[in-house]
């Protein structure tokens, strides 16, 4: 069973920030729906996401969306860091957040306690269980999204990059090994 891995920016770091009426937002949330949809026609059966602020759990109700209208044999796989993570989100964030985790098909959770590298692990997790990254990312070098864009072409994963600026989507190829 085919697997893809989403890593997407914070609300600070999209142009539309949390306004997710904004055309911006919707073409965004179009062009993830429209990767979900081809991915799942194609035999992908799982879709790891982190859970966090912003992109992510925008990618997490659009995997339930095709799931509910779609693809209803699909897994959403919330990949949580630590068991604190939204302890200092808005009430908004966190009951989007609470409610994403009811609605996945499976939750796991990398670390009771937050650690300085949780959130490493956790995109490592997503990226080494998945033959695939999708990733909202602004092309800044620095960050967990960037981290883990890296981390998914260094393990040969091919990368799909939807720019949340541009809103163009380009396609990182699976670099070759050496024989």
């Amino acid at each position: 069973m085919k697997a893809l891995a989403f890593a997407g920016h914070w609300p600070e770091s999209l142009p539309f920030g949390e306004d997710e009426l904004s055309p911006a937002c919707i073409r965004l949330k179009a062009l993830m729906l429209d990767e979900i949809m081809k991915r799942a026609e194609a035999g992908y059966a799982t879709f790891y996401c982190g859970a966090a602020r912003g992109a992510d759990l925008i990618f997490g109700r659009q995997v339930l969306l095709v799931k509910e209208t779609s693809y209803p044999d699909i897994r959403l796989v919330c990949v949580i860091p630590h068991e604190g993570q939204a302890n200092s989100w808005s009430e908004k964030w966190r009951e989007r957040y609470f409610t994403l985790l009811e609605q996945a098909d499976d939750n796991v959770l990398i670390s009771a306690r937050y650690t300085p590298d949780c959130y490493h692990q956790r995109n490592r997790y997503m990226v080494d269980h998945s033959d695939v990254l999708l990733a909202v990312y602004n092309g800044d070098g620095s960050g967990g999204t960037a981290y883990t864009v890296k981390y998914a072409c260094h393990q040969n994963k091919e990368t799909i990059v939807l720019d949340p600026v541009t809103l163009e989507r380009r396609v990182v190829p699976p670099r070759l090994q050496a024989l």
